[in-house]
């Protein structure tokens, strides 16, 4: 009997002690974190790294996972390679969209969602442009190796895309680790950054392939 009270009281104590993990930033810890990463972003004129993303979609029980390759310049060029399941690859020059090849070329410019989507790929990776926007409502949460910043978009264009985008930032060196894309369907995709090297030589024709 005392076991099974044990066991039960585990068992209710459990969500409070996942959601303990994280607790809510002060004034203060959100000005530093918005410094750090600010500071990290400026200093950062590339990156480049693998990358794991995984969808939740709330009509499936099971997640698509996909890995791939991202290449990043300072302040717009970026490439997500995706290499398995299948081979796909989303490009920006800072000029125009690429998608799945060269000749499907689509200038930023011309739509405000790419434009969108657009900043977000790149604050996804580096920071900037995310925080500390105007463009979202942020909440600042402290974890025990890591931050967590909760971005509520307040701009349409933004809002048809996702309701949420969440951060999760490193605390030793104030970097990215992942990124949660949250739509209004309740679709989730998560990107997790891994193997990261920061301002490696990059071929600067990468973006425009």
């Amino acid at each position: 009997m005392k076991k099974n009270v044990i066991l039960l009281t585990g068992l209710l104590l459990c969500p409070f002690l996942l959601q303990a993990q994280y607790r809510d930033a002060t004034k203060e810890q959100q000005d530093e974190i918005v410094n750090r990463i600010t500071r990290t972003a400026n200093e950062m004129t590339t990156l480049r790294g693998d990358f794991v993303q995984v969808k939740e979609l709330s009509f499936m029980d099971d997640k698509v996972t996909s890995e791939g390759k991202m290449y990043y310049r300072k302040t717009d060029k970026i490439r997500w390679e995706y290499t398995k399941p299948y081979k796909y690859v989303f490009t920006m020059d800072g000029k125009n969209v690429r998608l799945g090849d060269k000749t499907n070329k689509v200038p930023v410019n011309s739509s405000k969602m790419f434009g969108e989507i657009s900043k977000i790929m790149v604050g996804g990776v580096s920071g900037s442009g995310l925080v500390g926007s105007p463009d979202f409502d942020a909440a600042f949460m402290v974890g025990k190796d890591d931050y967590k910043i909760i971005l509520t978009p307040k701009k349409k264009e933004i809002k048809d895309l996702f309701s949420t985008v969440l951060l999760y930032v490193g605390q030793s060196d104030s970097r990215i680790r992942s990124v949660e894309l949250v739509e209004k369907s309740g679709d989730k995709t998560t990107i997790t950054l891994k193997n990261v090297q920061i301002n490696a030589a990059i071929n600067d024709n990468i973006f425009s392939e």
